[in-house]
């Protein structure tokens, strides 16, 4: 089969694979269309230790069923469906209660040793399958998983509604953000960015107040636009030093901070003044199944749609692609691989 294959820092190549096998309790997908993740990007850069030269990275999938082990009950060949690609034991303390998110043994398709989407045939668990509709386009479907993100983030870390956020990076993590918000009934919103093409693309997506911070002092015109000491809530969808701190520095009083971000992982930050300001810090990582189903359903309501800042290329262009993305994405949020 044609995959595509990370073998150096900056270097993707098309290669022949073999065709792998559904194991007990697996089918064998089809890939339609992939999307590139910043994760996938990072690993491209030779910034992950857990995406080594030698894999197939890829996780945002959707695929037609090729084949089912004998076990697999429930699903049949040619049914379509989107993946969720974080897989856990299912019996440790953490699965069992709901948040599969911590479980301490997942694994990630395309992470580690694990072959990922950017492939013509990859073997999945059935319990990872959710079928979608015929009439969802794969640019559309595409969209399931890095949502699940925004949906498992605003769930734990937003169970009311605040009336000022900011968001620092409007990146596909930031825009989809910025997107579910204004659902979520988030009156003002401000979206933080150093790329004038994706703030021009946060504009569209009804951004109250846009702010380029390679032209001006980010935090002091969060507070000037917010007032009363800056916002209630911010999210942080970067994840390096300067973008940590500037999150703090825009959180007023009693505010709530949120990291997704995952630029670099250590950072110092003013605890003292964040502790008696009351300031609340929150993490989340990834979802669980609930949240992937219920992005899937945003997505096929089409109450959520970033497909117009969408690109499809054919797997073959993966280098190109690839390099798009790391060094100069302009307002494209998803660049598609398609097979």
């Amino acid at each position: 089969m044609k995959a595509l294959v990370y073998v150096a820092p900056e270097k993707m190549e098309m290669q022949e694979l073999p065709k792998p096998s559904p194991k007990p309790g697996e089918v064998l997908l089809k890939v339609a269309a992939s999307g590139i993740c910043g994760s996938d990007v990072h690993g491209f850069l030779g910034h992950s230790e857990r995406r080594k030269p030698g894999l197939v990275l890829g996780h945002e999938a959707v695929a037609t069923i090729a084949e089912t082990h004998h076990s697999v009950k429930n699903w049949s060949p040619g049914q379509r469906v989107v993946v969720n690609p974080l897989v856990s034991c299912g019996t440790c303390a953490m699965c069992m209660n709901g948040r599969q998110n911590l479980c301490a043994n997942w694994w990630l398709l395309g992470m580690d040793r694990v072959q990922g989407t950017y492939a013509e045939f990859v073997s999945v668990p059935a319990s990872q399958l959710y079928a979608v509709s015929d009439t969802l386009s794969e640019t559309e479907a595409v969209f399931t998983e890095p949502l699940a993100n925004i949906v498992h983030m605003f769930r734990i870390a937003m169970p009311e509604i605040p009336d000022t956020l900011a968001i620092f990076g409007a990146g596909p993590i930031g825009s989809l953000a910025l997107a579910y918000a204004k659902l979520r009934g988030i009156s003002r919103i401000c979206v933080i960015d150093r790329n004038e093409k994706r703030l021009e693309v946060a504009r569209q997506l009804k951004a109250d107040f846009v702010i380029n911070g390679d032209k001006e002092d980010a935090p002091a015109a969060v507070k000037k636009w917010a007032g009363e000491g800056g916002v209630e809530f911010v999210v942080d969808a970067v994840g390096y030093v300067p973008t940590r701190r500037a999150s703090v520095a825009v959180c007023r009083r009693g505010g709530r901070l949120l990291f997704i971000g995952m630029g670099e992982n250590d950072s110092a930050l003013p605890w003292i003044d964040m502790i008696r300001d009351e300031k609340a810090v929150f993490t989340t990582f990834c979802y669980t199944p609930k949240d992937f189903v219920t992005a899937l359903r945003l997505i096929e309501t089409r109450k959520l749609d970033l497909s117009p800042w969408s690109e499809i290329r054919p797997l073959a262009d993966g280098q190109a692609s690839f390099m798009k993305m790391a060094f100069d994405p302009g307002a494209t949020l998803k660049l598609i691989l398609k097979l």
